[in-house]
């Protein structure tokens, strides 16, 4: 993308090219950041959708000194957890798991800024955490959290009770913890990073 302060005065002269080049730079890591936290691709679509249609609407309100990236990632991150909070009330009266990892995810993005994020280093941690996962428990954390599979249906393919996935992925969970700290949340909801 040519010089950002050149493209935001484009921007604020209403250059749909100077907005599509935006989109064109920005939105896969946008994509990448929201698909992380909400765990239905279509909401994950839609918070960056929402960045984007903002970006535009407050065009001739941004600064030309302003960092389009940093903005873009405060919007979806809002986004996010504006999804997050009100899957956690939905979540509440639910499986106590369940609204566990929703709280873990909503906490760790509500302190994640964006100078923190380092795609690469935290793919690895995630990628090396996962694969030191022991035995059936590192399996079946794999086909809940990155295969996306019900318990029910990890429990049919591996011919296991659905109380013990659950109790894989409550290991699973805990050891990552255990090695992971606050990156834990990335890792309930990852699932396109491990392709």
């Amino acid at each position: 993308m040519e010089n950002q302060t050149n493209i935001l005065r484009q921007l604020r002269n209403d250059s749909k090219a100077a907005f599509r080049a935006i989109y064109d730079e920005y939105y896969e890591m946008l994509l990448y950041v929201s698909a992380q936290y909400l765990d239905n691709k279509e909401d994950a679509k839609e918070t960056v959708q929402e960045a984007f249609v903002k970006l535009w609407e407050n065009r001739r309100s941004i600064k030309e000194s302003a960092n389009i990236r940093n903005f873009l990632f405060t919007i979806t991150k809002n986004n996010c957890l504006n999804q997050l909070k009100h899957k956690e009330v939905v979540l509440r009266s639910k499986e106590s798991l369940l609204w566990m990892e929703m709280h873990y995810q909503y906490e760790a993005l509500n302190r994640l800024g964006f100078s923190d994020l380092e795609f690469q280093e935290l793919q690895d941690k995630i990628s090396e955490a996962i694969e030191n996962l022991p035995g059936q428990c590192g399996v079946v954390f794999k086909m809940s959290r990155i295969e996306q599979l019900r318990n029910k249906e990890i429990a049919e393919k591996l011919n296991i009770s659905e109380k013990t996935v659950e109790a894989h992925i409550t290991k699973a969970l805990s050891l990552l913890r255990k090695d992971l700290g606050e990156y834990l949340s990335a890792i309930v909801v990852i699932s396109s990073i491990f392709s």
